[in-house]
């Protein structure tokens, strides 16, 4: 596998993600096996979806899709397949049920997602708690976002129960995010608590992932002995029903830890749930609301403008831009990492501009975000550069004009576009975020050249008389007109922007008059020709695939 499509190259900046073969080498015979993985076992997991194939299917990247209801043999169940791999999820568990998934198997390998086999007899609720628990053990039980710190219900039972234990208490989600600590005075504490606390997250320890797994696979308390300056300590799952949704910590006292304190830890456990489950479940629902909002917007199906307002926030005859972002060349597994990309940038704007929205679709992340094309910019910038640390590879972005409704979402998603591409001719990879502004005159250039994609009539017949000359010996008329024009009839100017003599490049202006009956006198016929070689050298080298290395001298 290659380091582009490995855990820690899709989400470097956090802890090391589960994979296939971590939930596949689990201990404890995880009821799944392969059916198929044309990618390998290390591919990323981050949580499991529960799904119909009835249903509209949900973006969550990287995460594992449970069909529920469907047989391998129904026609849906290809179709499923189809869409996990557009939407990137990281693979599909089925139940066979004694069909043959021959098809289904096909399909998956085609499309390239892997698909895991479930035991018939393991009920789906039991199967996605086992998958879940897996999962937490590395810090991705589940596509939420972490719970928000500063629950007070949680606080105070974190202080009561520290009051009992005799040790510091923290409350942490999934994530491994401390949600609530005990500030009892004189509890028993060591660095690795305060450390966590102060840090609202969990040092990452190998050891750790261990302790992880082993509580929340079990029913009740664990308890863990001390070792070096690490107090002994217990934990205890906090779970809804069978599916698990945080722990609870407390630091043993010296003299152990009491029955007293078991109960009281168990009974905290399930006192902490639905604080937990509340927290967790509107914020996952508000954000994937507002994504698939905008996702629709920008695909031509959202809602209408002042429903979308409503949904995504901006209050009516606010000023939004749409921020685009998009890989550069060379940066690898081109889904993975715009799955990447748009959890990343939801991360930064939680940060910096909660008010926006993100959303990614086929190659590209766009945030939403209130303001003008000034602010809106100077927050695709320090995007940028957090997500290129992360990236460790090319990245543009670009910024449009504001627009104060959301009638246009096709134009904003035009604009974008048309942006970015123009971002890719003039350099936009290591720079910051371009707006319209910066590069108009370059979009004008790409939609005129649209415009000849869609009605080739209206291209000079002597330019493609010209241009298949070139094509079949190997001749430079194209380069030398293009140069010419440039420079505005600048004989010296042009040779020097192509290296050769002055007297080469009349000698080839005259050929090219004398072979292709050009009129280069008459202005309109020489800006018509300079448009359309101009827009023939981009399309024969594109900067994804530009080729820098030297060429060898061409007949004149």
């Amino acid at each position: 596998m290659s380091d582009a499509t490995s855990p820690s190259a899709l989400f470097p900046d956090e802890r090391v993600a589960g994979t296939l073969r971590v939930l596949l080498e689990t201990p404890g015979n995880m009821p799944v096996r392969v059916l198929t993985a044309p990618a390998g076992l290390d591919v990323p997991v981050r949580g499991t979806v529960v799904h119909d194939p009835n249903e509209p299917l949900p973006a969550a990247p990287a995460a594992l899709l449970l069909l529920v209801g469907g047989e391998v043999g129904d026609p849906r169940a290809c179709e499923a397949v189809r869409r996990a791999a557009g939407r990137r999820f990281a693979a599909v568990v089925v139940k066979c049920r004694g069909q043959d998934p021959a098809g289904l198997v096909e399909e998956a390998e085609r499309r390239g997602i892997a698909v895991l086999r479930a035991d018939d007899g393991v009920p789906w609720q039991q199967l996605d708690a086992a998958l879940s628990c897996a999962l937490a053990a590395y810090g991705v039980g589940g596509t939420a976002v972490s719970a928000p710190v500063g629950n007070e219900p949680l606080f105070a039972l974190a202080d009561n129960l520290a009051a009992v234990v005799g040790g510091s208490v923290a409350v942490e989600d999934l994530d491994q995010h401390v949600v609530a600590y005990s500030k009892v005075p004189g509890q028993r504490i060591d660095t690795l608590r305060e450390q966590g606390i102060l840090q609202r997250r969990v040092p990452d320890q190998p050891e750790q992932r261990r302790q992880y797994r082993e509580v929340l696979a079990a029913s009740g308390v664990v308890r863990f002995p001390g070792q070096g300056e690490e107090l002994a300590r217990a934990a205890v799952a906090v779970r809804a029903g069978a599916v698990p949704l945080g722990t609870v910590w407390a630091i043993e006292p010296e003299d152990g830890l009491s029955a007293r304190a078991c109960v009281s830890m168990a009974d905290a456990a399930r006192l902490a749930a639905p604080h937990l489950l509340r927290a967790l479940n509107a914020q996952e629902a508000e954000q994937r609301l507002r994504q698939d909002t905008l996702r629709a917007l920008l695909e031509g199906r959202g809602p209408g403008a002042e429903e979308a307002g409503a949904l995504l926030g901006p209050a009516p005859g606010t000023a939004v831009c749409l921020a685009g972002f998009e890989p550069g060349p060379g940066t690898g597994a081109a889904d993975a990492l715009v799955a990447y990309l748009e959890w990343a940038l939801v991360r930064h704007c939680a940060a910096h501009r909660p008010e926006a929205t993100v959303a990614a679709t086929s190659g590209a992340v766009y945030a939403l975000v209130p303001g003008d094309t000034a602010a809106v910019r100077r927050f695709a910038d320090g995007a940028l550069t957090a997500l290129r640390s992360s990236v460790g590879g090319p990245l543009r972005a670009a910024v449009t004009r504001p627009y104060t409704d959301l009638l246009r979402p096709a134009a904003l998603r035009n604009e974008a576009d048309d942006v970015l591409r123009a971002a890719s001719h003039s350099g936009g990879d290591a720079g910051g975020a371009v707006t319209a502004e910066d590069v108009r005159h370059l979009v004008l250039l790409d939609r005129l050249g649209g415009e000849l994609r869609r009605e080739p009539w209206l291209r000079l017949p002597a330019v493609a008389r010209l241009l298949a000359h070139d094509a079949e010996h190997g001749t430079d008329y194209a380069a030398t007109l293009r140069a010419w024009l440039a420079a505005v009839g600048d004989v010296g100017r042009a040779a020097a922007a192509l290296t050769v003599h002055p007297n080469t490049l009349r000698y080839r202006l005259r050929r090219a008059r004398e072979l292709f009956n050009l009129d280069l006198d008459d202005p309109d016929v020489a800006l018509a020709a300079w448009l359309e070689l101009t827009l023939a050298a981009r399309e024969a080298d594109p900067p994804e695939r530009l080729d820098r290395t030297p060429r060898a001298p061409r007949r004149r």
